[in-house]
């Protein structure tokens, strides 16, 4: 037998089964023994009494047996069966027998052990052993490192290997330790960082073998002199103040001893044992109303350390889950935690310290607004705005920047009234704008001369931002009023870069906010001027133009271009164009921001709703040119010939829409017909439709003529059309030309009508006058007689003039007079 009779009373206990409906029964009190040995070993339990045996079975596997416990006093062993599928767990009343039970469960014999005892000898084995390991073996391999005999032996083989100073052990020592805490296993870890044993595992991970002797760390002297442990509020319970050791050494393992050791498995095992044992502990505060008690009333009294123990749950909490850490602020927040901390904030430092009150409530205030604004918002309000001139002022008046930033930050989070109801919005929003002139104070002073004043100066414009976001037209009229962008566009004759930064920021966001009133005030004001100047400074040598002014300033004109505000597209376009023409083809921003302006003026010249589908809509008899009148016809002639186009088009129009279908072939029918009408008495069947498309620009002649041989054709084409009108109405001549009729009548030499000086103005232009028909009649003898073209001929040589699609569109501009006039007579 294993265990020793006349130790029997160690081992006394009791044992119980989990029935059916998962709770455990109490089968009944006796001794546990180990019966047997190697593979025939068996637990037997019999009752205390009586010594009838309620319990004997076969000892299984060390990885079916887990101990269980609080701290040290871990005296619960329980298993599950793995035969009958039953769960049992022993309780003992002694720790010493449970650990020996459990060693002797885990127990197989030397010759069946995966590790060697620890000595002097095989501790480069047993250093090998440990650092390869395969996942199927991690288990095994913590239960045999966890027992007492390889634990004890470990410890006393370093004390020994330490006093013969022999550095090949200890730094086999150090691999072995190393590789224990790799294997991942949470009570192995929590067992090697017990009181008991953890200054020589510390010792033991002193000789990092991978530093030189002069770099490393006395992990021993840190733990027991360096650090101090001090209990702002005494722990009355011994198991929970063990805990909190406990997590101080997990931490310092992970951080300090093995970080760079340290593969995922095991982090993330050391993370997981860490937070546990947070939650565990904060849970205890948070239960504890006696010791919350005590603390608040020794912050009170002004006591340093009770506020630093606040902060420490503070920044804990923050790892805790949502639910939970809730809860616990709430329990503070009961206890007047805000009236506890707004005091401090007129706090300096305190002598012979570096600790600064009002830092400490400041980081406080922070954790708790960032978890639930609420709480402080709730009690801004109650104060009516003294909460509020308490932090402005702190913020202003503080050196540390980085408290500054803190305190804009709690700023940040009661000014949010998102989550307001909207019941209480209006009234909170009023409350906050009273106090906001104090905020701008920095903004209309000289230039700051201390750092923390400029940092300050960049704070408010950044609150300031937020504000114009978030306010709605409450900011509107507070920033309107006061002037706000011009005190804070001072900034920018600042030298300093970040302090230039901050009123990019605050124009952006008011320029974010697409409001015309806005925009009116920032072009009404001119506040783009001096931030256009900064930027075509900081593109000038020595300034290299690639700072995050540049960008920031870019990032602003690229969102008014993309929204086209165009009331700040038009403003910046027209005053500072020679700033944006300079720098257009470095920035392409900028190129594109003068093209959205070139658009916005064109959308203006021609609306939409007036000019569909980007083109002239039909002309208006308002805007519509004045025609050319032929020679010879009076007002009511062209008013009878007006009104034939007018109708003729009306019954296109008609047609087109009534029928779709048979537009192309209304439009072939039109060409062929208007060919046949056509006098063609001199040029080709290319120039013949030159006349009809009446000089169009965007068909070119065939002919091979030059440009002005094309022109001239086409006024003599319309002075042809003219003659041909006269001819047909004789009644309508001009009375320039009646002399010159009358001298041929005499018998005279003849006497042409070119010859005739002009009396009118009409007579000045030769497509008005009579010296086309002089063209027309020089160019016929010069060229000869003209066939006329048929239609087919025509329509062929239009096709190889241009595409036909395209004239046949063209065709459609012909003046209705044009082909009415162009009768044979």
């Amino acid at each position: 037998m294993d265990v020793e009779d006349k130790n029997q009373q160690k081992y006394r206990g009791k044992l119980y089964a989990l029935s059916e409906e998962s709770a455990w029964e109490d089968t009944g009190t006796g001794f546990v023994s180990i019966v047997g040995a190697d593979d025939a070993r068996r637990l037997v339990f019999r009752e205390e009494d009586r010594g009838e045996v309620l319990h004997d079975r076969p000892v299984f596997a060390t990885e079916v047996y887990t101990l269980q416990g609080e701290g040290d006093r871990q005296t619960i062993i329980v298993w599950e069966d793995p035969q009958t599928q039953k769960d049992w767990a022993l309780s003992f009343q002694d720790p010493d027998g449970t650990s020996e039970i459990m060693e002797v469960i885990s127990r197989h014999g030397d010759d069946k052990r995966l590790l060697p005892l620890p000595k002097l000898g095989n501790l480069a084995d047993l250093s090998r052993m440990l650092t390869c390991v395969a996942p199927s073996q991690r288990e095994p391999l913590a239960a045999e490192c966890m027992s007492a005999k390889f634990l004890y032996g470990l410890r006393d083989t370093f004390r020994t290997a330490e006093d013969l100073g022999s550095d090949e052990a200890l730094a086999s020592i150090w691999a072995i330790a190393k590789g224990i805490f790799l294997l991942s296993n949470q009570r192995l870890t929590e067992r090697y960082l017990r009181r008991d044993v953890c200054e020589d595992i510390m010792g033991m991970l002193e000789y990092d073998d991978g530093l030189p002797a002069g770099k490393r760390i006395a992990h021993r002297q840190v733990l027991k002199v360096k650090v101090h442990f001090s209990q702002a509020v005494p722990f009355e319970d011994a198991d929970m103040l063990e805990r909190i050791h406990l997590n101080y050494r997990l931490q310092y393992l992970k951080d300090i001893v093995l970080p760079r050791l340290l593969d995922d498995g095991a982090f993330v095992s050391l993370t997981q044992m860490i937070h546990s044992n947070l939650s565990i502990i904060l849970d205890y505060l948070q239960k504890n109303a006696q010791l919350l008690d005590r603390l608040f009333v020794q912050l009170q009294q002004g006591d340093l350390q009770s506020l630093l123990f606040l902060q420490d749950i503070c920044r804990l909490a923050k790892q805790i889950p949502p639910a939970e850490r809730q809860a616990l602020h709430e329990k503070m927040v009961e206890r007047k935690l805000m009236e506890v901390l707004i005091p401090l904030l007129n706090g300096d430092h305190v002598d012979g310290t570096d600790m600064n009150p009002r830092h400490l409530a400041v980081e406080v205030m922070l954790l708790c607004a960032l978890n639930d604004a609420s709480h402080l918002r709730r009690f801004l309000a109650e104060s009516k705005g003294r909460v509020l001139s308490s932090l402005i002022y702190a913020m202003l008046s503080e050196e540390d920047q980085g408290v500054q930033g803190q305190i804009s930050e709690i700023l940040k989070a009661v000014m949010d009234p998102s989550s307001l109801e909207h019941r209480d919005r209006d009234s909170y929003l009023d409350l906050l704008h009273q106090g906001l002139d104090e905020l701008i104070v920095p903004l209309r002073e000289t230039p700051a001369e201390t750092p923390s004043r400029m940092f300050a100066q960049q704070l408010v414009c950044e609150l300031l931002a937020f504000i114009v976001v978030h306010h709605g037209y409450r900011a509107r009229i507070f920033v309107i009023r006061f002037g706000i962008a011009q005190q804070a566009a001072r900034l920018l004759s600042a030298p300093q870069r970040f302090l230039q930064l901050a009123p990019v920021r605050l124009l952006r966001a008011i320029v974010g906010t697409k409001d015309d009133a806005y925009h009116r005030y920032l072009t009404k004001n001119g506040l783009f001027a001096l931030l256009m100047k900064n930027f075509q400074l900081s593109l000038q040598p020595p300034a290299l133009g690639g700072n995050l002014f540049i960008s920031a300033t870019l990032d602003l004109l690229e969102f008014i271009r993309i929204e086209n505000i165009k009331v700040l597209v038009d403003h910046l376009c027209k005053k500072h164009a020679n700033v944006l023409h300079l720098y257009a083809r470095r920035f392409k921003t900028l190129e594109q921001l003068l093209l959205k302006h070139q658009q916005n003026l064109e959308y203006e010249a021609f609306p939409p709703d007036q000019h569909p589908g980007g083109a002239p809509a039909a002309r208006s008899e308002v805007g519509r040119p004045q025609r050319r009148r032929s020679p010879g016809r009076d007002s009511d002639e062209e008013a009878y010939f007006e009104s034939l186009d007018e109708d003729d088009e009306s019954v296109a129009q008609q047609t087109n829409e009534n029928d779709p279908k048979d537009e192309q072939h209304a439009k072939d029918e039109s060409i062929e017909k208007d060919l046949v009408e056509v006098d063609d008495s001199e040029g080709s069947a290319p120039t013949t439709l030159k006349w009809l498309l009446g000089g169009y620009e965007d068909v070119e002649d065939n002919g091979g003529l030059a440009t002005e041989d094309a022109a001239a054709l086409d006024v003599s084409a319309e002075a042809a059309v003219d003659v041909t009108a006269e001819a047909a109405a004789p009644e309508f001549v001009p009375e320039a030309v009646v002399p010159a009729a009358a001298a041929d009548a005499d018998g005279d030499e003849t006497v042409t009508a070119a010859e005739v000086e002009p009396e009118s103005e009409c007579a000045e232009t030769p497509r008005c006058g009579s010296t086309a028909e002089v063209q027309v009649d020089e160019m016929a003898k010069a060229k000869g007689d003209l066939t006329k073209p048929s239609a087919e001929e025509a329509v062929a040589a239009l096709a190889e003039d241009a595409d036909t699609n395209k004239l046949a569109e063209s065709l459609n501009h012909v003046p209705k007079r044009l082909k009415t006039s162009a009768s044979p007579v």
